[in-house]
């Protein structure tokens, strides 16, 4: 008995960044962005909103869509947790009144909530729920190195950074522009009926780890945090941005192609791919390879630029919203993402 996707909702911040924000403190343009990632503009938070608030956001909203009070779990997908400990699957549980349900924290990083729709449909496919709220959602803001130029960046001042803010900032460019806060969500329930998900492949190869990774803030630190990693800046990403590129552009067509065999399918049975937004360069070389175009593969990294986990739900959601999702369409989830972690998902849509 599959399951489907009977509810969908988003949460995001209302301050808007645009390249031309950030050009303001760091030697940037909205061309080189532009051209190199494809982001136009990005969302933050206010201060001491955390991933939790978004994610609960998103989860109402979903479970109204889906016309449900109640889960039987939860699934939140996190790089950018509230706490370095607990997770926020707890916290977005009790904001949300859903009683003592289980609830996962998953790791994934990008692939995150790819990897909680796989956890919500196997639990859904094995009677152990019949319904699983997943949630992704990102609060990018408290790992960007902007210091005190954030009154900047967001218009509430109008001075220059100094000399050494904007050496700094600049330091940083080349992954910090990527990135936004954002949330989404999904209610999965068990249906009798033809559609939901079907065959699906996760990989990881810890092999990979080094493509991007923070390498302090962790217990193999002693202690895992200390004055000398923050003046190192071993508590920001170090990011191979040309290995990354590599990495994604190649597998993911792969296991597309790959979970489509196995139902005895081909490109050409395909209507969509809701892909991880992490660079419109990594989404072009998937249509490439995959010998289709936008229509398919469709970017909403523009507006929101990288949300990590939150990405795919965000997209899916808006393509719902814009009457792109209709009965019978076979869509395919796919991600890449840090760990490394990647996988492929099908889906049909019920109707």
């Amino acid at each position: 008995m599959a399951s489907i996707i009977a509810g969908t909702g988003i949460g995001v911040p209302p301050n808007v960044v645009t390249n031309a924000d950030l050009s303001r403190i760091m030697d940037t343009s909205d061309e080189w962005i532009r051209t190199r990632s494809g982001v136009v503009e990005r969302r933050f938070v206010d201060p001491g909103v955390g991933a939790s608030d978004l994610g609960v956001e998103a989860g109402r909203m979903a479970m109204g869509d889906a016309g449900v009070g109640a889960v039987d779990a939860i699934v939140t997908a996190t790089m950018t947790p509230d706490y370095q400990n607990p997770g926020i699957a707890g916290l977005v549980q009790d904001r949300l009144g859903l009683g003592p349900v289980p609830a996962f924290d998953l790791r994934q990083q990008c692939s995150g909530f790819l990897y909680g729709l796989d956890l919500a449909d196997a639990l859904i496919s094995t009677d152990r729920a019949g319904s699983v709220l997943v949630i992704g959602a990102e609060v990018h803001a408290g790992y960007l190195p902007w210091g005190d130029t954030w009154d900047i960046v967001l218009g509430h001042t109008d001075r220059a950074p100094t000399p050494e803010e904007y050496r700094r900032n600049t330091e940083h460019r080349a992954w910090s522009v990527l990135f936004g806060d954002g949330a989404g969500a999904m209610v999965l329930k068990k249906d009798p009926g033809s559609g939901g998900f079907s065959r699906a492949r996760l990989h990881t190869d810890g092999a990979h780890f080094q493509l991007i990774s923070v390498p302090g803030l962790g217990s193999v630190n002693r202690p895992y945090a200390s004055a000398d990693q923050l003046s190192a800046d071993r508590h920001l990403p170090v990011m191979d941005g040309r290995g990354l590129y590599r990495a994604a552009v190649r597998l993911l067509p792969e296991l597309i192609l790959e979970v489509l065999a196995k139902e005895s399918l081909d490109v050409s049975d395909l209507d969509l791919v809701v892909a991880h937004q992490a660079n419109e360069r990594i989404l072009e070389g998937v249509r490439k390879s995959l010998g289709v175009d936008a229509e398919v593969v469709p970017s909403n990294i523009d507006r929101w630029a990288n949300t990590t986990a939150g990405t795919l739900p965000i997209l899916f959601h808006e393509l719902r919203a814009a009457g792109r999702i209709s009965p019978g369409m076979l869509v395919c989830f796919a991600a890449f993402g840090a760990g490394a972690h990647w996988g492929a998902m099908l889906y049909r849509v019920p109707g």
